[in-house]
């Protein structure tokens, strides 16, 4: 399967979980409480797809790296330094000398081999910074996000005061304003990272 196919596949279903949640959303023989208790639902779910989205998405990209590279070399600085994450955090500890002697063979022996990248961590709270920060150790950049910043930062907000059992309301107009960004950079985010793994050093086939 083609990445794109697998990105597709994975927003379809999302999609339609969102749409049959907003038809109860919109229904006008529910009580003003049992709106509500629908919109917080609603809010959470586009949430939860949101980052779940971004994580996936994310997750689709380094495993096909992982899988198209022979070695660490020819990868971009930012995606170098995530695939060695791991090792570069324990050579920090190593006494000098051993230290040394890591970094005289480091090119020949950990940069040769396979990138291994760490899970992607999207933190619990995929504020549009942290979201930017994991593009760009895939050397990705979506401007949909700046472009929706304040919405995306309303919908992190909105879902913690949720999670944390506050008395969070908005209205309906505000749901779709959400809505529609985070379909833009779900979108955005197919489309990049498909376009990333099709450009230099890597290649799908």
């Amino acid at each position: 399967m083609e990445p794109i196919d697998e990105l597709t596949a994975d927003l379809d279903w999302r999609e339609t979980e969102l749409a049959l949640l907003k038809v109860f959303l919109q229904r006008k023989d529910v009580t003003h409480r049992q709106h509500e208790v629908l919109a917080r639902a609603a809010w959470s779910l586009l949430y939860a797809h949101y980052e779940g989205y971004a994580k996936f998405c994310l997750t689709v990209f380094f495993e096909r790296v992982a899988r198209m590279v022979a070695s660490c070399s020819p990868l971009p600085p930012k995606t170098k330094e995530y695939a060695l994450f791991a090792e570069l955090k324990r050579i920090r500890n190593l006494p000098s000398s051993d230290f040394l002697h890591t970094l005289e063979t480091f090119a020949m022996t950990t940069g040769a081999q396979k990138p291994n990248f760490p899970e992607v961590d999207t933190k619990s709270n995929l504020w549009p910074n942290v979201l930017e920060d994991l593009l760009a150790s895939a050397d990705i950049t979506c401007a949909s996000i700046d472009k929706n910043r304040v919405l995306l930062k309303a919908l992190v907000g909105k879902r913690n005061g949720i999670a944390h059992g506050q008395a969070v309301t908005a209205t309906y107009a505000d749901y779709l304003k959400q809505e529609n960004a985070v379909y833009e950079v779900m979108y955005d985010l197919a489309y990049q990272v498909d376009a990333r793994l099709k450009a230099a050093p890597f290649a799908c086939g």
